[in-house]
């Protein structure tokens, strides 16, 4: 086991690579350091031929992933804006997991919410304990997320359960999120491990270049939708509007207050 920093751990079996998000007292919330060493260190594992499977996964048994950490919300006035320059961290991130050309498995070992779950849902394949949660808060906070994160959701299930998540917010169970296609197995948590790893193993047994080829063939076809010049300029009119609001200064101060938000629709 090696540590890229005390945040981001990594272990090496053989053909398969796991990378853990080590930060269980904040519920491994992700911060642009982490996300940049993730970057770094997919790009590191890209380089070694020996390497077919990554395993993503969280230190812990209460979260893969709590989501982008809520204090790096708002430091700068740009932070989402520069979704569309490809630059943001979390932006970065789920781009490498992407374009790693071998298949990503999310451990999913307890919740994944907001960024976190968009990490997971990036992943090739998604398999979570019984006990997990999956919820995406961006209207409880009255924040507004990105338009190439929410098209991911909608790639892998649908606009109808897209909406349910985003509008409504609310958490919803393992059973529940493996209903509507957000993973694929859920499984007791004494069984998560033997589980993924037995499926990293068989994925790491088959042909590397059919791996590759299909993977990049399937993002290609996802990739096909995209916004007219119109569409984006409003997207970004609207991304804008949401972060000089009062209610997006109210989501952050009643976060941090640990109070239900008062949201005026301002």
């Amino acid at each position: 086991m090696s540590e890229v920093n005390k945040e981001l751990v990594t272990e090496q079996k053989d053909a398969i690579c796991t990378i853990t998000f080590n930060r269980p007292e904040k519920r491994n919330a992700v911060t642009p350091r982490l996300l940049n060493d993730l970057v770094v260190e997919l790009k590191r594992l890209e380089a070694d031929d020996s390497i077919k499977c990554v395993i993503i996964t969280g230190a812990g048994e209460k979260a893969f992933s709590s989501g982008y950490d809520i204090s790096a919300i708002g430091q700068h006035e740009d932070e989402m804006m520069r979704d569309y320059r490809g630059n943001h961290p979390l932006v970065a991130a789920v781009k490498a997991i992407e374009g790693f050309p071998y298949p990503v498995i999310a451990m999913i070992n307890g919740h994944a919410f907001g960024g976190g779950l968009e990490i997971a849902l990036t992943c090739d394949l998604r398999i979570a304990t019984e006990k997990a949660l999956f919820s995406m808060p961006p209207a409880k906070l009255g924040v507004i997320y990105t338009y190439t994160g929410i098209r991911r959701f909608i790639n892998l299930i649908g606009v109808g359960h897209t909406k349910e998540l985003f509008l409504l917010g609310r958490p919803i169970n393992a059973e529940r999120a493996q209903t509507i296609g957000l993973v694929n197995h859920v499984l007791p948590a004494e069984d998560l491990e033997r589980f993924t790893y037995t499926m990293a193993m068989e994925i790491a047994s088959n042909a590397p270049l059919s791996m590759k080829a299909m993977k990049e063939m399937i993002n290609s076809w996802q990739k096909s939708q995209t916004l007219t010049p119109a569409d984006e300029e409003r997207v970004k009119e609207l991304i804008m509007a949401v972060q000089e609001s009062d209610d997006y200064v109210e989501g952050q101060k009643a976060f941090a207050e640990k109070r239900a938000p008062v949201f005026k629709g301002k």
